[in-house]
């Protein structure tokens, strides 16, 4: 969800994970945003292997843009927010509505529809299900029969 953020403040103890595949799903609804946010080589290591990173590679690899203390997170958050409010509204969507564009200008409606279809096809299969209920359960998934 973060890569789809505009700023990310990582508190000092967070975890990170692109976790779909470990519940037997794929991550492709998110995969354009990942890409835009840490590049192609780092979406592979972490899509493929579901690891687990703190917020210091969250930084390093660009999906968080700074770590924080847990205690001052409401501090920083709010001084960002002073930021933005100090900016002109129209001038900041406009911004926010071309650098989107840029950043998916390679990627046609039927493109974006089919990594749509597969996303909700792969969350309604077996291995998801199976997936998803280790999640619940806290345990392994069962993928070997």
């Amino acid at each position: 969800m973060i890569a789809a953020c505009d700023i990310v403040l990582a508190a000092d103890n967070a975890v990170f994970s692109i976790a779909e595949v470990r519940w037997g799903l794929h991550a492709s609804i998110i995969i354009p945003q990942l890409a835009d946010a840490i590049g192609i080589r780092q979406l592979r290591r972490y899509a493929l292997t579901g690891e687990r990173f703190g917020p210091q590679e969250a930084v390093r690899i660009g999906l968080a843009h700074t770590v924080v203390a847990v205690s001052a997170l409401e501090i920083e958050g709010a001084r960002i927010v002073d930021h933005l409010l100090a900016n002109g509204p129209e001038a900041i969507a406009q911004t926010k509505a071309w650098i989107l564009k840029s950043a998916w200008a390679d990627l046609d409606e039927a493109e974006f529809a089919a990594i749509v279809e597969s996303h909700s096809a792969k969350r309604q299969s077996p291995e998801a299900a199976e997936g998803l209920a280790s999640f619940a359960e806290k345990r392994a998934g069962r993928w070997k029969a």
